[in-house]
Order: structure tokens, then sequence, then C-alpha cells
């Protein structure tokens, strides 16, 4: 059995809880049309994994309305129990390791968790298609890094290429977005469609705010690995502070398809 790595930011910390919001802000837009699309209305059903603080999953609970439910999982629920959604059921568990109810849910849904655990990551996505109902709807959203490294100035690029390297020796995958389609075709639900979504980032902005944090938080453990160093490192986050430095990093994919009906 593959061990099951920690999550790479501490959910204690208030950084943490201040990147998670920038996250929903930039994200949630995003999101909340992929789901309009799909037709989220009263009386749905609905799973989502991984589900942070709980923006998406409070947004679900005011579409799925009392005549529908919601059911948030993540492996740290300290803010889903904030969310005041009397249709909304927390539930802690970590999906690498408990099943999921099979042909239970209208939607089931993830957003940046598949990356986290990319060593588990076809296992959870073939239990969450499996947890779909005849008919309903399987999204996920991913992100895909391989922008970063090719975008100047060097010490930008350099910067993300050690990013990169070091989630991997920690089980994270910063470009599987660009192998959602396929392991999603692959479950064999039905024909899935996807579409990628691109941030511009411009220094001092809300995305420049976010990668400022990020950075932060993985700091001392990428230049511990060897990976990086400090004067690079700092350099690229201090490019975030200008509001003339434009710069692409994250593009999002999101896979949806509809199950079959039995």
């Amino acid at each position: 059995m593959k061990p099951l790595r920690p999550y790479i930011f501490d959910d204690a910390a208030t950084s943490e809880y201040q990147r998670l919001d920038l996250m929903s802000k930039i994200l949630d837009p995003w999101t909340r049309g992929y789901l309009r699309a799909l037709g989220v209305g009263h009386g749905w059903q609905c799973l989502e994994l991984g589900s942070g603080n709980g923006s998406i999953a409070e947004w679900l609970c005011g579409k799925v309305g009392p005549s529908g439910s919601v059911t948030a999982v993540d492996v740290d629920t300290v803010l889903l129990d904030l969310v005041p959604a009397p249709n909304l059921t927390v539930q802690q568990l970590d999906v690498r390791a408990s099943p999921l109810p099979a042909n239970t849910f209208d939607l089931v849904t993830c957003r940046a968790l598949l990356h986290q655990i990319s060593e588990h990551a076809p296992a959870v996505l073939e239990q969450m298609g499996a947890a779909v109902k005849p008919g309903g709807w399987l999204l996920i959203q991913e992100p895909d890094f391989h922008l970063a490294p090719t975008t100047e100035p060097e010490v930008w690029a350099a910067t993300w290429r050690a990013v990169i390297r070091w989630g991997r020796a920690q089980g994270v995958d910063w470009l599987i977005g660009r192998s959602l389609p396929g392991m999603v075709s692959s479950l064999g639900l039905g024909r899935p469609l996807a579409k990628t979504d691109v941030q511009n980032i411009r220094g001092r902005d809300r995305g420049a705010l976010y990668f400022q944090l990020f950075f932060a938080e993985v700091r001392d453990r990428v230049l511990d690995s060897g990976e990086l160093d400090a004067t690079t490192l700092d350099a690229a986050s201090g490019l975030l502070d200008d509001p003339d430095y434009w710069t692409q990093c994250w593009m999002m994919t999101a896979v949806w398809v509809r199950k079959a009906l039995a």
C-alpha cells in the first residue's frame, strides 16, 4: 500500500486560511460557471471532496435548496463547521483510505485535490465515479503549472522548475491537469468534456498575493531540499510586488462527464 503522505500545507496556520480564501475568490467564479452549466438545482444530492473553506459547498447548498443536500468532506473540517447551511453534512475523513457510497449522488466534485494526492489519484477518482448515480455528473478541476517554468524572467521560471520538482518528491503533481481528461475518460462513465482556464497575474493583485503566501508556506522546505537557493526564490516572490509585472502561472483544467443511465 502506498503511504498516506501528510498535506503539504499547515491547516492550522493563519496564512493557510488566507491562502484558501484567496484561492476561493480566484477559482470560485470558474467553478460556479461549470456547476451552473451542469444544471445543479433543487433536490440534488451533492458530494464535494476536499471542500477546504466551504465556499463551493455553501454555494451548492443554496442551489439545491431544502429538498437537496450537500456532503462536504475534508481531512480538516474546522472551516467547514462554520458554514451555516442546514442542508450541509460535514464529514472528516481521508478519501485515500475511506470508501465512498456507490451510486448515491447527482453530483460528485472536487477542485485542487487530486494533485495533492497524486499517488492515490486514480483510485480516488475511480471511487468518485462509482459514487455518482446513473444520470448524475462528475466534475473535476485540477491545476497544470507547466506555463510557469516557461515565463520570464529566469528567476521566476527557475523557481517554478524547482517547486515542481520538490512537489513531485512530496507526492504532489502540479502538472496533473494535462492528464485529467484521459484519467476521467478511462473511468468509462461516458464521454467527458474538458476546458482549461488560465489566470493572468499582475503584481499586487489577488493572484500575486496568493502566490506570495504560497511561496512563504513552502519556502523553508524547498530550500532545505536543495532544489533552489534563497536568492532566487526571494527574487521571484519580489516580482509579485511590482504592479507592472504580469505573468501566467497556473491553468485549471475542468473535466466533466455524465454517468450513463443503467
